[in-house]
């Protein structure tokens, strides 16, 4: 019998999940998935999150932040916002916050204006802060490099940089999260690469669902196109399935020390 997991990045406030949501949480039970960590993106989907928690409240828990896409949306009152749905017992994180260079849909000045502030929050309320950086390394680090020392616990989640990047993060005592990006033929490739050298206690999994299918590279003519293009919950077990074939564990190995990480890491 496979161990249980927890997915610490579920996307449950997209409107992919609103029609018949109870069942996206009983499939990802039925195939081990306990526990799920409702992830913020904003202010409107901060306070969904938290009462998505609330209704699943034997399985799910939430963050509260604003993602960097969102950056732009931040204001003198989004501090004290979140602030209000961070000390519900329901929270356990904040974020999604962080740097998005990639894609550049806020302007860069107020995506580090909002990611310091939410640094701030995560200190004043004693919770880990869940982090989103693509194509913002360099600055990434570098405020990290400054502020560590004021965060109890923090996860670059969905990593998908470089092996140098990786180290750097584990020289600043990160947590790693991994996703369904391993799994793809192409871009993962260079990830499957190092993923062993993440320490046993520093390593967490996630779907991101309903983005980053495991299977959207995949030549297996059953799955569908659902399933490549709709990520779920319950897809879960496949990128543990990879990330153990590329640390050379077994699939209950990981699944215990990933859950162990994410009890410690969020306080559940």
């Amino acid at each position: 019998m496979k161990d249980s997991l927890i997915d610490i990045c579920f996307n449950f406030t997209d409107d992919f999940f609103r029609s018949n949501e109870e069942s996206f949480i009983k499939k990802a039970k039925e195939v081990g998935v306990s526990h799920f960590i409702v992830i913020g993106n904003d202010l409107k989907s901060s306070q969904l999150a938290l009462q998505l928690a609330n209704k699943y409240k034997d399985s799910c828990y939430t963050s509260a932040g604003y993602h960097p896409h969102n950056a732009k949306l931040w204001n003198n009152e989004s501090y004290k916002q979140l602030k209000e749905i961070a000390k519900e017992s329901k929270c356990k994180a904040v974020g999604e916050c962080g740097l998005d260079f990639y894609r550049d849909f806020s302007p860069r000045d107020k995506q580090i204006e909002a990611f310091h502030q939410h640094i701030s929050l995560a200190a004043e309320t004693n919770l880990p802060i869940f982090i989103h950086e693509r194509g913002s390394f360099q600055d990434m680090i570098a405020i990290l490099k400054e502020r560590r020392q004021e965060l109890i616990r923090g996860v670059v989640h969905c990593f998908t940089g470089q092996k140098a990047e990786l180290e750097a993060y584990l020289d600043l005592d990160m947590y790693i999260g991994l996703t369904g990006w391993i799994c793809d033929e192409k871009r993962g490739r260079h990830l499957r690469e190092f993923i062993n050298i993440i320490p046993n206690d520093r390593l967490m999994v996630e779907t991101d669902a309903p983005y980053l299918s495991p299977f959207i590279t995949s030549t297996d003519p059953s799955i569908t196109e659902d399933q490549r293009h709709n990520n779920k919950p319950e897809y879960l077990p496949t990128v543990v399935e990879q990330i153990a074939k590329g640390r050379d564990q077994s699939y209950n190995e990981v699944s215990s020390y990933t859950t162990t990480n994410a009890k410690n890491f969020f306080g559940i």
